[in-house]
């Protein structure tokens, strides 16, 4: 059985509606943030009488805009690995990563690789267009195309998201495999809601994710 989370019930109620009859899975919303996301799903195994196959975290991201092989909007995303992309120093729009001396900093996450094949081939088989690559975990969402920029140049990453490097280290704490998945909601410039997709893209995901946890389930 595996665990399936995503920050708000706008995502997880996609996810239940696009759910097959008596798929057998255990759903948390865990908030939005990293440490809200941590700090339920931490509670939540911990308590868990259930030994989960893996988690599957999924929900909406911003897309980072670049020139060539990027996502855009509504475009389905698969995480390599996960980043805390605004752990460090500001300077302005750029963030100086912790580095050096006594400092022990983790900040960068790579999720399930076995997870991540099984979960590609599906999406395959239903003939369902992905990118795959690193995603940033944000506080704080990017606000203009520089600082989008700025974080896709220093980690090669796809999109931004709040919560799934705070996954990814729960996962790494309890030693359970993550697959995260996301939907193109926005692209990451300067901040305009009217051209973002956020209910189109909730929908999206929750139905992709929820053919994805079938396939998982069924291997």
């Amino acid at each position: 059985m595996f665990l399936v989370a995503a920050a708000t019930s706008f995502e997880m109620d996609a996810f239940l509606r696009a759910c097959p009859p008596a798929l057998p899975f255990t759903s948390l919303i865990t908030g939005v943030g990293p440490v809200e996301a941590a700090v339920r799903l931490t509670a939540f195994v911990a308590q868990s009488a259930v030994r989960f196959q893996g988690v599957v975290n999924f929900g909406v991201a911003g897309a980072y805009c670049r020139e060539e092989g990027g996502a855009d909007l509504l475009d389905l995303c698969l995480a390599e690995r996960e980043i805390l992309g605004d752990l460090g120093v500001c300077h302005g729009e750029e963030i100086e990563l912790l580095r050096g001396g006594s400092l022990e900093i983790v900040d960068a996450f790579e999720l399930d690789r076995s997870l991540l094949s099984r979960a590609a081939a599906v999406l395959v088989s239903s003939s369902v267009p992905f990118h795959c690559g690193p995603f940033v975990t944000v506080s704080c969402v990017s606000g203009s195309r520089r600082r989008g920029a700025l974080l896709a140049q220093t980690h090669q990453a796809l999109c931004e998201n709040m919560e799934g490097a705070a996954a990814a280290r729960v996962c790494q704490q309890f030693a359970l495999p993550l697959l995260e998945l996301r939907c193109i909601s926005n692209l990451v410039e300067e901040r305009d809601l009217q051209s973002w997709r956020l209910r189109e893209a909730c929908a999206r995901c929750g139905e992709v994710a929820a053919a994805v946890v079938k396939g998982l389930s069924h291997v």
